[in-house]
């Protein structure tokens, strides 16, 4: 029921009809169905990555802001009734790459499933359908109300102005959310640089609640590499998680992820080709000290970039 509030008499009966013919049944795949059909998220679930919000490390004032402001109302149906609780109507994830904005996205794409819908890089701007797809996500959005519509790097879109039309059409969008038959959509935003967006898409009321992501501190990042370790091999559990503590100093979670990855072939590729292996550690040292130079190689490329645009 709490998946698709509006279906009508005959979406159920084309419902039954395909579940007659299904010989296991689970809750994504009825959610597949609903998706295929255009009865709820267009989202496949099979094909996000699974992560909660509590798989967020660094990040409880901001995890627990989403749970009040965006999650309870969507979640918890009898309570918002009797309480006219209604989510954020527009809320901003901002902060720096890799800092977990589309990761958060997945969670509660998780958490939502149906009531969730998502504006990314595969809405290219200047296509002929771009505007029509937009519309669409809106449309279903409001049929499944309360709902989120998530657009992630909403920044990108905006950069240099080029997308003036989106702009004026995300802000009558907006606007149109506080009509009574709307009010139960959040749209949540997700931006690097906050020069890039349009002030006029940040004044008051239009954006109810601003969150911003951040490079996690020592502590987070141990909870996140021992997470990232979990389950690893026998002849790799003796790492040192404090030295890669300290070797990862402003490393963003996605930083980290790498720094896991490529340890493990690193020292997977030594045992392979009969080679003497050195202390299992120095591979994810190894591993991290490439991280941190490709870090400085896009530090450096951007910067190069800014000065050709000025």
């Amino acid at each position: 029921k709490r998946h698709a509030t509006h279906l009508t008499a005959r979406d159920l009966a084309k419902a039954c009809l395909w579940l007659s013919r299904e010989t296991e049944l689970t809750t994504d795949r009825f959610l597949d169905y609903l998706t295929g059909n255009g009865l709820t998220s267009n989202i496949q679930l099979s094909g996000v990555r699974q992560v909660s919000l509590a798989d967020l490390a660094g990040m409880d004032d901001l995890i627990t802001a989403l749970e009040t402001q965006v999650v309870l109302p969507l979640e918890n149906d009898t309570l918002a009734t009797e309480y006219g609780l209604r989510p954020k109507r527009g809320v901003l994830l901002l902060g720096p790459p890799g800092t977990g904005k589309t990761t958060i996205g997945r969670a509660l794409a998780h958490r939502l499933k149906s009531r969730f819908f998502r504006i990314d890089g595969t809405f290219i701007p200047g296509t002929p359908s771009f505007y029509w797809k937009i519309e669409n996500v809106f449309e279903q959005a409001r049929h499944n109300a309360p709902a989120v519509v998530f657009i992630d790097d909403c920044d990108a879109m905006f950069q240099a102005g080029q997308e003036l039309g989106l702009y004026r059409y995300l802000l009558t969008m907006l606007d149109g959310l506080e009509s009574e038959g709307c009010r139960d959509v959040c749209v949540i935003f997700t931006a690097m640089e906050l020069a890039d967006l349009p002030p006029a898409l940040l004044r008051s009321g239009r954006i109810e609640l601003w969150l911003e992501t951040r490079v996690p501190d020592a502590a987070a990042r141990g909870r996140i590499l021992q997470r990232l370790l979990s389950g690893v091999p026998a002849d790799l559990e003796n790492i040192d998680v404090n030295a890669l503590i300290a070797a990862t100093d402003g490393f963003t979670g996605a930083d980290l992820d790498p720094v896991v990855s490529d340890g493990k072939k690193y020292f997977v590729a030594d045992k392979l080709r009969g080679n003497p292996l050195r202390s299992v550690t120095e591979y994810f040292l190894e591993a991290a000290h490439e991280v941190r130079q490709n870090k400085s190689r896009y530090a450096a490329a951007k910067a190069a970039a800014n000065d050709r645009s000025h």
